[in-house]
């Protein structure tokens, strides 16, 4: 072995001692046998050599003052605001970024409370939860309880956007453990629906979901290009144009609302096994995540329902929701 190959280990060594295993210069100075000025110029060799490369990530970018008007608008408690990227196709993952990181922080924050029961928190399904927690890295594991929020669609499309798969991926995420609903959204009829619900497994999980310190959801339109649903072939479009001659204009966790945030006395009602909106509007911290103008009606449809307490969204979406808005307020005026 040569001493240059000789030299490559030993930075390489003191690069991971330092990098990977977060040592400090001093520690690894007295396990080497040399000075800690020694040690910082074997971590500079290890640069200038690409023995190590390092990658700083951006931060996400948010608009504080729309956030803040979006916030005033709809009587919430916070929304979050993504600015563009370079490319209109990250939308989604980033904002999916801007959740994870923010969800992390409030269920970090529960446990720094006086109070350290762990805290139960409710997770719907879709592409918007998908990509947080793609993204989601806690900074500590806790013990958290998570509760499946609606029964399976059973796609094809995205499995690992289901119900199931989403309530499991976030509380292995944390080391928790989950709830699940072992049902289809939609049954038959009210009879086989209420028949499921008193199983020994949904009856456990409907009852955790009166105990949620937060829950995080989608929201969807009734339009193909807006709702999930549709897209994942378990609504179709004659539904959808059904749903919307009953005056419903979105949809959170199965439940549709109208223009107001009021729940729609729909067909699917009797036959929807999901968590229960007014139990939803009790959930002290209601987390929506949501992107894209095609879904502008339907948030600002939920933000008036008195569910949401926390938007999360991007620049686009926000301005046609504030658009929307505008547009009721002046609708509603008088002459």
């Amino acid at each position: 072995m040569t001493q240059e190959s000789d030299d490559i280990y030993l930075l390489a060594e003191v690069a991971s001692l330092y990098y990977e295993e977060n040592y400090n210069q001093e520690q690894i100075a007295k396990m080497i046998g040399v000075s800690r000025s020694g040690v910082s110029r074997l971590l500079t060799r290890s640069r200038e050599l690409g023995l190590v490369d390092i990658q700083v990530h951006q931060p996400l970018r948010t608009s504080v003052p729309l956030g803040e008007e979006v916030r005033q608008q709809f009587g919430l408690e916070d929304a979050q605001v993504l600015l563009p990227s370079a490319s209109a196709e990250a939308t989604l993952s980033q904002v999916g970024a801007l959740a994870a990181r923010y969800l992390d922080r409030r269920i970090q924050e529960s446990m720094s409370s006086t109070s350290e029961e762990a805290p139960t928190i409710g997770i719907s399904w879709g592409t918007s939860m998908l990509e947080m927690l793609k993204a989601l890295r806690p900074r500590r594991r806790l013990p958290v309880n998570v509760v499946q929020l609606m029964g399976s669609v059973g796609t094809i499309v995205l499995p690992e956007s289901d119900g199931p798969e989403i309530a499991r991926q976030l509380a292995s995420a944390y080391g928790g453990h989950c709830y699940y609903l072992p049902a289809p959204l939609l049954v038959a009829d009210a009879l086989v629906r209420n028949g499921l619900l008193q199983e020994s497994t949904l009856h456990r999980s409907f009852e955790m979901m009166g105990h949620m310190q937060m829950a995080v959801v989608g929201t969807a339109g009734v339009y193909p290009e807006s709702s999930g649903l549709f897209r994942a072939g378990y609504v179709g479009e004659d539904d959808l144009q059904v749903l919307r001659s009953q005056g419903t204009v979105g949809e959170i966790c199965g439940w549709y609302f109208d223009i107001n945030g009021h729940l729609c006395d729909t067909e699917m009602l009797k036959r929807t096994i999901a968590v229960p909106f007014e139990t939803l509007r009790t959930v002290p911290l209601v987390i929506a995540v949501a992107a894209g103008v095609a879904k502008a009606e339907a948030i600002a449809s939920a933000l008036r329902s008195g569910v949401v307490k926390v938007l999360i969204t991007d620049e686009l979406c926000a301005r046609a929701v504030l658009l929307h808005a505008s547009s009721r307020q002046i609708v509603e005026s008088p002459e």
